[in-house]
């Protein structure tokens, strides 16, 4: 039986079939049958149709043996087919940035921990009184890689704790070299006080002595000066006694006695402890110092000759001395 390879509706396949019979339909003359309406199924009906052959495979079939072949095509609908999964990294920026924060923290390590970057000592100059270990036991970087040298905390940390030191710079180079220069304050008072004893420079700055020094004039005070706090200096730059001051006691002191302490009190003045066992004051300034020394020279002179002994002398005021 001949299969053809046609697909025909059921809609034609009825149409076919009325035009063969309309002939007979017409002869009889019978009466049009009321119209009906018909709906079309929208199934399809396959009729058998020979299948199509390619006429190269036609010139194949003729020209081979007694074995043939057949070539069929197969609609295949898509098919998910899962394979075996094979994670491939792919470097991104997040990669790269984790590559180089790692080897800069195994650097850092490296740097940290290296002994060419340890501080074993300090180049110090300037210094004259202080100790050149002294100062750079102060550092704190004795044994530290040259990464923790901040010179500026280094500076401040140097000032306070030596008041002695008038200036400090500390700078850093490598591998590991650390650079101190100080300057220390020269004394010119050596002041007593309640027991204890301190210097103090041209700028009034009070420091603990070191060693010896040349020169000193030495003052006994009975009270602490009037202070004028600068805020903007840090504590250890303060002044302990105002400058103005000590430039008085350095031009009154030519006039003291030889081997005779300069001494102070709050309320008379500067002054000295007279040898023959009273005391004189001149006041909180240098204001007529010449003329006051010699009204001094005539009272001492006209008490000795009346015979009478003070305990003190003050000549502040140079229009109203007085004696007690």
């Amino acid at each position: 039986m001949t299969r053809y390879n046609q697909t025909v509706s059921r809609a034609e396949f009825v149409r076919q079939r009325r035009t063969s019979r309309t002939p007979n339909r017409s002869a009889a003359k019978k009466p049009a049958a009321p119209a009906v309406r018909r709906v079309s199924s929208t199934a399809s009906l396959f009729l058998p149709v020979e299948p199509r052959v390619d006429p190269r495979r036609r010139q194949a079939r003729a020209g081979s043996g007694s074995r043939q072949r057949y070539d069929s095509v197969f609609t295949v609908s898509k098919t998910r087919v899962r394979t075996p999964g094979i994670t491939i990294p792919q470097f991104n920026t997040r990669w790269v940035s984790a590559l180089l924060t790692a080897a800069l923290l195994f650097l850092l390590y490296t740097l940290w921990t290296s002994s060419t970057f340890i501080v074993t000592g300090a180049e110090i100059t300037g210094n004259q009184r202080l100790g050149t270990d002294e100062i750079f036991a102060s550092l704190h970087l004795s044994g530290r890689p040259i990464f923790a040298a901040v010179p500026a905390e280094m500076e401040a940390g140097l000032r306070a704790a030596y008041p002695d030191l008038s200036a400090a710079s500390v700078r850093v180079a490598f591998p590991n070299r650390v650079i101190v220069e100080v300057i220390e304050r020269t004394p010119i008072l050596a002041w007593y006080q309640n027991g204890a004893m301190g210097w103090i420079d041209a700028n009034g700055v009070a420091f603990p002595p070191r060693g010896a020094a040349d020169g000193l004039i030495n003052v006994v005070a009975s009270g602490t000066p009037p202070q004028v706090p600068d805020e903007a200096l840090p504590v250890y730059a303060q002044a302990y006694v105002p400058p103005e001051m000590v430039q008085t006691l350095a031009a009154l002191y030519p006039y003291v006695p030889a081997g005779v302490p300069m001494i102070y009190d709050p309320q008379y003045g500067m002054g000295w402890q007279d040898p023959r066992g009273w005391q004189v004051f001149f006041g909180h300034t240098t204001d007529d110092i010449a003329l006051k020394v010699q009204t001094y020279q005539s009272i001492v002179d006209a008490l000795a000759r009346e015979g009478r002994q003070p305990s003190l002398i003050s000549l502040a005021y140079l229009d109203a001395p007085f004696f007690k």
